[in-house]
């Protein structure tokens, strides 16, 4: 009886360690095992020049740049489930670190933050440190997300309609217009809005020249067109891309990435896939003109993940490989989670762009009650 009793012990916790996300789901939180990494900022010139920064902001997961180039926005995700997510702002010149009273988005063209606080929306200007309330928090409908504009006219916001409620994990919410410079509203639509708990997903794309946002609801994804006010439901595998002139919108078929030179309608083909990897990736476009920088994937790594090269693109067929280039012998290709090095923004002029060298968010990184059963990151935020 005790030998069974000893083996049946064993047999728990090595599915505990097999099945984390369902044996240890309930476990506390454990101190914090990850060694403290400063963040390093690359800063990468069209022309190819790079300086290099060590920031004393430690162990950030992700992270985006102020327009000036002097703040960074970040975020900490904690180490067991019970530990969520905390976001902080970096000031590049003074070295101080605080940390923010909510989840924030730069302002497009200004260093100031849109904060998404106690359900509402503020906006905290810098260096000053003024804010102000854009939206009132309503303790049954909170904000869930929002984004503003090119032009700095409009934010859209998504407030979830607690009182239908569909799920966990999908509840019906309100699309939400507002003016900034007068900060009225009007809502706009009422849909299916996906509540993601494995980590912060993009809801929102407004076109360059923000007359159009599309938006992504639980079945697809919508347009609206602020000039009529009309919606639209798209069948698109993912949001439209367009440089900030508009001249080339990023496309997909079944074999290539490629861009389309909107004017002409000639396509530029960027690349073929390969092992079922698109080589372009995600594109982070200039504010000005239409080069743009892209992570994107090299090869398929042994470790759940891939590994990765930086590409920027002076010109749709003129790029270079700034962290290594795959057709000499300085290749330097890194994997995605693990090394973690991310496009985090570009100066409003359109000369330079910033890259982040980031804390691992690979899952080898996090307590085992931290991980879903496909060894997902769970977050909560």
């Amino acid at each position: 009886m005790k030998k069974r009793f000893l083996l049946s012990c064993l047999l728990i916790t090595m599915l505990g360690i097999l099945i984390p996300g369902q044996i240890n789901a309930t476990a506390p939180a454990k101190a914090d095992a990850r060694k403290p990494e400063p963040v390093v900022i690359y800063k990468v010139g069209v022309d190819g020049k790079t300086t290099k920064t060590v920031t004393n902001m430690p162990l950030m997961h992700r992270a985006t740049m102020s327009p000036s180039g002097r703040f960074i926005y970040g975020e900490r995700i904690g180490y067991g489930k019970a530990d969520p997510t905390i976001p902080y702002l970096y000031d590049m010149q003074t070295k101080k670190l605080t940390q923010l009273s909510g989840f924030a988005k730069w302002s497009p063209k200004q260093d100031a933050l849109y904060i998404r606080e106690k359900g509402g929306i503020a906006k905290l200007s810098l260096p000053d440190g003024k804010k102000i309330v854009l939206v009132q928090p309503v303790a049954q409908h909170p904000i869930l997300d929002f984004s503003v504009s090119p032009d700095e006219q409009y934010m859209v916001f998504t407030r979830m309609n607690a009182k239908i409620a569909a799920s966990d994990e999908v509840v019906n919410a309100d699309l939400i217009l507002q003016h900034l410079p007068t900060l009225k509203m009007k809502k706009n639509d009422q849909y299916a809005f996906y509540l993601n708990q494995y980590g912060p997903e993009e809801k929102y794309y407004w076109m360059p020249n923000s007359l159009k946002v599309f938006y992504k609801s639980y079945t697809g994804y919508k347009e609206l067109d602020l000039p009529t006010g009309l919606k639209y439901d798209h069948k698109m595998q993912d949001f439209p891309s367009y440089s900030s002139d508009m001249k080339y919108r990023k496309m997909k078929s079944e074999t290539a990435e490629y861009l389309l030179e909107l004017q002409t309608g000639k396509k530029v083909v960027m690349s073929e896939y390969q092992e079922s990897y698109p080589y372009l990736g995600d594109i982070s476009w200039s504010p000005v003109g239409h080069h743009f920088a892209a992570e994107v994937p090299y090869r398929t790594s042994n470790s759940q993940q891939a590994y990765m090269l930086l590409r920027f693109c002076k010109q749709a067929q003129k790029c270079s490989y700034p962290l290594g280039n795959p057709d000499k012998p300085n290749i330097s290709p890194y994997l995605s989670a693990s090394d973690n090095i991310r496009v985090i923004g570009w100066a409003q002029d359109g000369k330079s762009y910033y890259v982040a060298d980031l804390a691992s968010t690979h899952f080898s990184e996090f307590a085992l009650d931290k991980l879903g059963i496909h060894n997902n990151v769970y977050e909560q935020r």
